[in-house]
């Protein structure tokens, strides 16, 4: 039992730390292994992985709001309607068959896979037209970055993130970091915005999960640990860091991950 606590531990912090650099929740990871490592069923998985997530995004949030990086007007046009859908999506969860859930989880697993390793793959597309405005922001390093806000583009994929995040346990960054880059926001920007949005789809989402009983309060304890740390620790190092290569390898991951669970939803293992 204490091997499997230390084992919890060490996992959690290794994802904090590259769901920080790469403005990601983690539940792209927390999910297959709390799955594949420690048999938890998928809706307690992503569960789980999302009230994980909470207190991930909350440690780092902290600092990228200490480095000033956080676009807050673009930030809760994205967390408007990604809460209202992080709630019907979790809903859907007490609705719909387990297997039914692990099949989109595996999906949306491959595609954020392929989507890391090939970022030029149009799994979004840009909605400039309509209303928009201009935001300024200056961070800790007086970098002053202006960037376009478009409202029916952080509306439109908000709510896509929302939902997915609800639904599979992904906090969403994997939508909210390249919609927000579309408009023009520097990718460590982006980044920093995402992960403040993640906290409060993950807020809303974890809460109707854990009044359907799809929360592991043992497992969300051990992972928080470790996440916790490595958050921070992924938002300091960020600002020095080119993800590029770390997000090939990290879609690598994803795609033999997705691969495992598939199989093991096939043999029942």
């Amino acid at each position: 039992m204490i091997a499997e606590l230390i084992l919890g531990v060490a996992i959690s912090l290794v994802i904090g730390i590259i769901a920080a650099l790469v403005g990601l929740g983690g539940g792209f990871l927390y999910v297959p292994t709390l799955i594949l490592l420690f048999g938890l069923d998928t809706p307690t998985a992503i569960g789980t992985s999302l009230t994980i997530i909470v207190f991930t995004m909350l440690s780092s949030s902290i600092t990228y709001a200490r480095q000033r990086r956080i676009f807050y007007r673009s930030a809760m046009y994205l967390i408007i309607p990604s809460v209202i859908f992080s709630f019907i999506g979790a809903s859907l969860t007490a609705v719909l068959p387990v297997f039914v859930i692990t099949v989109v989880f595996i999906v949306v697993l491959f595609l954020v896979g392929l989507k890391m390793i090939f970022p030029g793959l149009p799994q979004i597309f840009p909605l400039t037209f309509g209303p928009c405005s201009d935001e300024v922001c200056v961070d800790r390093f007086s970098n002053r970055v202006t960037n376009r806000l478009y409202y029916a583009h952080v509306l439109v994929w908000g709510s896509v993130a929302g939902m997915m995040s609800g639904l599979t346990g992904v906090g969403g960054g994997v939508i909210n970091v390249p919609a927000l880059v579309m408009m023009g926001m520097p990718v460590h920007f982006a980044v920093a915005t995402s992960t403040f949005v993640i906290l409060f789809t993950a807020i809303s989402a974890s809460l109707v999960h854990i009044r359907l009983g799809n929360v592991s309060l043992e497992y969300t304890a051990v992972y928080s640990v470790g996440a916790i740390i490595g958050a921070q620790i992924g938002a300091r190092i960020a600002p020095a860091i080119h993800s590029d290569q770390l997000k090939k390898l990290v879609g690598v991951v994803l795609l033999l991950t997705s691969i495992l669970v598939l199989v093991r939803e096939i043999t029942g293992m």
